[in-house]
C-alpha cells in the first residue's frame, strides 16, 4: 500500500498528463464504430464543408444547389477535416482517419486538462489526472467522440487557451497578451460560444486596469475573428431564406426567435434547459434510482458542489478568468434554445473540476467552523455520488451506450443511402430527403433537406401542417427532381399533404419492399 501511495504522490505533472492522454486515446480508439457520419446532422455538415474545401470549391455547402457559402459553422474544425480529407484516401476509404481525429483531440484535452487542474486548481498530479479521466472516460464524452462533432477539438483547444489567459493575468507582458489572444481567437473560431471566455478575460484585465495587455489581447482576438465575421456578413444577405434555420447565421436565427417569442419564450426555454440539466445530472449520478427521493437529493448535492466550486474559484486569482468565462458560458446555455446536454458535455471536464473544488472548499469551511462530523457527512455523500457516477459510466461503456444512438440512426438512414445509390433513375438528380447531409455525403448527389430547425423546435414538435409548409417553400425554391422518405414517417406525411407545384407531376417509384418511399418528377 505504501508503495502505491508513494508512486501516486511522486507522480510528476508531465507523467500524469501523459497517462491521462494515453488512456483516453486508447479508450477512444477502442470504442470507434463504423456507423455512418451524419447521425447528429452537424457532423455530416462539417465533413461536407471540409469536402468543399479539399476539392477546391471554397468554404461552401457543396451538397446544396448553387453551393451557397457555409456561413453557419466557424472554420477551424472543417479546416482540420479538410486537411485530413486532402491527405488521406478518397471518401469513404478515409473514414477511419476522419473518425480517429476526435479520440486524438480528446486525448489532448485529457493531457491539457490535467495540467490545468494541477496548476490552476492546485490538485496533486495524480488527483488532477483522475479528475480529468473521470470526464474523458465517461459515456457523454464518448457520445461526442464517436461522431465528427466539434466538441472534442473545442475541449482540446480550451485548456491551452484558458491557461494562456491565466498566465497573462498572473505575469503580464505583451508576448503573453499576443499568445493568449491568438489562442482565444482560434477557440472562438472553433465554437462561437467560447466568446464567453474571451469576455471573462477582458473583464478581469479591465477590472485590474491592465490597459496595455487588454488592448493587445483584444486587438489580436479581433484580428483573428474579423475575416470570418466579414465572410458571414458579406454572404448572409443573399443566402436562401428557406435554409437559414439550419444553414444560416445562428445568432440571427436566435434573435429572430426571441423577437417573435418574447419574454414567455425566454421563460419556457430557461425552464426546459434547467429541467433537462436536472434530469441529466440525476441520471448519471443515480442510474438505478430513477423513482426514488435519492435522485433529486443527489442532483441537488452535485449542483450545490459545482456552485460552491465556482464561487470559491471566483475568489482565487489563478482561476478568476476561467470562472468568469464559465459563468458567462452557462448563462448563454441557459437561454439557448437547443439541446442543453451538448453544451454541458462540451465543458464536462471543467464542470467536474468545479464540483471537486466545491467539495474541497466545503470541507475546509466546515472544519474551520468546528463541524468535523458535518464535514465527514459531506465527504461520505460525495463518495456515494462518485460511486453512482462510476457505476453509470462503467455500465454504459460496457453496454455501448456511447454509440447506441449513432448506431440506431445509422441503421435507419442507411436504407435511404443504399436505395439512392442503387436506383439508376436518381443518378445526377437533385433529391429531397430526411437526414439530407448524411445522404448527400454517401451518395455524392445534391440533396435538399425536408426539415429545417426553427427556434420553437426546442419546446415543441412541428405539426404536419408546418412541415408541409416548409416542404412547399423548399419545392418552390429548389424544385427537387425527386423525394425519398422513410415509410409512414412524419416527413412522408408532410410530403403527401404538401401542395407542390401543379406543373410537376410525381411518379411513385418506391421499391417493392416499401422500405423507402420514392417519388420522381415527370414534368408535363
Amino acid at each position: 500500500m505504501n508503495k502505491w501511495q508513494g508512486a501516486l504522490t511522486g507522480l510528476s505533472e508531465r507523467r500524469a498528463a501523459a497517462i491521462a492522454g494515453l488512456l483516453t486515446l486508447v479508450v477512444g480508439l477502442a470504442t470507434m464504430t463504423p456507423d455512418l457520419i451524419g447521425v447528429f446532422f452537424d457532423d455530416a455538415i462539417y465533413v461536407l464543408v471540409a469536402k468543399g474545401i479539399a476539392e477546391g470549391h471554397g468554404y461552401v455547402y457543396p451538397q446544396l444547389p448553387g453551393m451557397p457559402p457555409a456561413i453557419h459553422y466557424p472554420p477551424v474544425w472543417p479546416g482540420l477535416l479538410a486537411l485530413v480529407w486532402k491527405l488521406g484516401p478518397a471518401f469513404p476509404n478515409n473514414l477511419g482517419l476522419l473518425k480517429a481525429i476526435n479520440p486524438l483531440m480528446l486525448a489532448l484535452a485529457a493531457a491539457g486538462g490535467t495540467v490545468v487542474a494541477r496548476r490552476l486548481f492546485g490538485l496533486p498530479a495524480w488527483a488532477a489526472a483522475l479528475a480529468i479521466l473521470a470526464a474523458t472516460l465517461s459515456v457523454p464524452m464518448h457520445v461526442l467522440t464517436n461522431v465528427l462533432l466539434s466538441e472534442p477539438i473545442f475541449i482540446a483547444l480550451f485548456f491551452p487557451a484558458i491557461y494562456g489567459a491565466s498566465r497573462l493575468h498572473a505575469e503580464g507582458g505583451w508576448r503573453l497578451a499576443v499568445a493568449a489572444g491568438a489562442l482565444a481567437g482560434v477557440l472562438v473560431l472553433t465554437r462561437t460560444i467560447a466568446g464567453a471566455f474571451v469576455a471573462g478575460t477582458g473583464l478581469v484585465l479591465l477590472l485590474d486596469r491592465r490597459w496595455r495587455e487588454l488592448v493587445i489581447y483584444s486587438v489580436v482576438v479581433i484580428a483573428l475573428l474579423a475575416p470570418w465575421q466579414y465572410f458571414v456578413w458579406k454572404h448572409s444577405p443573399g443566402f436562401p431564406d428557406e435554409l437559414r434555420g439550419s444553414y444560416g447565421p445562428y445568432l440571427e436565427w436566435l434573435a429572430d426567435g426571441y423577437r417573435e417569442g418574447g419574454l414567455p419564450f425566454l421563460q419556457a426555454v430557461v425552464l426546459k434547459n434547467v429541467t433537462d440539466t436536472w434530469r441529466f445530472v440525476g441520471a448519471i449520478l443515480t442510474p438505478r434510482l430513477a423513482d426514488t427521493p435519492l435522485r433529486p437529493l443527489a442532483t441537488a448535492l452535485a449542483l450545490l458542489a459545482t456552485a460552491a466550486g465556482i464561487a470559491g474559484s471566483l475568489r482565487r486569482p489563478a482561476t478568476r478568468i476561467l470562472t468568469l468565462g464559465m459563468i458567462g458560458y452557462l448563462g448563454i446555455v441557459l437561454v439557448w434554445p437547443f439541446q442543453v446536454d451538448r453544451f454541458i458535455w462540451a465543458v464536462w471536464p471543467l464542470l467536474l473540476l468545479f464540483a471537486l473544488d466545491g467539495l474541497r472548499v466545503t470541507q475546509a469551511a466546515l472544519r474551520a467552523r468546528g463541524l468535523p462530523r458535518v464535514a465527514a457527512a459531506a465527504l461520505a455523500s460525495a463518495s456515494l455520488l462518485v460511486l453512482g457516477y462510476t457505476a453509470y459510466n462503467v455500465r454504459g461503456m460496457w453496454r455501448g451506450w456511447s454509440n447506441s444512438a449513432s448506431h440506431e440512426m445509422s441503421s435507419r438512414v442507411e436504407v435511404i443511402v443504399r436505395y439512392v445509390n442503387g436506383e439508376p433513375r436518381l443518378r445526377g438528380k437533385v433529391i429531397g430527403t430526411e437526414a439530407a447531409p448524411m445522404v448527400a455525403l454517401y451518395t455524392g448527389l445534391q440533396v435538399i433537406p425536408v426539415e429545417m430547425l426553427v427556434v420553437r423546435d426546442h419546446l415543441e414538435k412541428k405539426t404536419t401542417q408546418q412541415s408541409a409548409a416548409f416542404l412547399e417553400a423548399i419545392d418552390r425554391r429548389f424544385t427537387p427532381d425527386a423525394y425519398v422518405m422513410m415509410p409512414q414517417g412524419p416527413h412522408l406525411l408532410a410530403l403527401l399533404q404538401a401542395k407542390l407545384d401543379s406543373t410537376r407531376r410525381f411518379m411513385d417509384i418506391s421499391p417493392a419492399d416499401q422500405k423507402v418511399r420514392s417519388f420522381i418528377s415527370v414534368s408535363q
